[in-house]
């Protein structure tokens, strides 16, 4: 009767071992595919993806960026892989557009300090 106990003890101990890793895991994936640094954004961009993210995903944002330093074609070529299309870069800075996704992994860069929704400007 004892090693029974015993038995079913370290069964539980195993099943809840791996409900725990399976879980961590589990979380991680969601984290890592939803994942974005909301602080490089500023709130009209930021309210931008998340209305855009319901109405219609498929819209292209232009937006404007700076960088920890000058951009290289490294870090254009970076920025490029997430999705976003490069329209100008001079020096620190660049203007893009892309998708609300795309912009989303453009945050998670390093040397990506910050992005802002571009302002339209008003030449009256």
């Amino acid at each position: 009767m004892k090693s029974y106990s015993v038995l079913f003890r370290q069964y539980l101990r195993g099943l809840i071992i791996l409900t725990f890793i399976g879980g961590t895991l589990l979380l991680n994936a969601c984290a890592a595919s939803a994942g974005y640094n909301k602080a490089k954004m500023d709130t009209e961009l930021n309210q931008k993806i998340t209305r855009l993210e319901k109405e219609n995903p498929d819209s292209i944002i232009q937006f404007t960026g700076k960088t920890k330093g000058e951009i290289n074609d490294q870090m254009k070529a970076q920025l490029e892989e997430t999705g976003v299309t490069v329209e100008t870069v001079a020096g620190d800075i660049f203007t893009a557009n892309g998708g609300t996704e795309s912009i989303k992994k453009v945050t998670l860069l390093e040397f990506v300090v910050y992005l802002e929704n571009v302002k339209k400007l008003d030449l009256k």
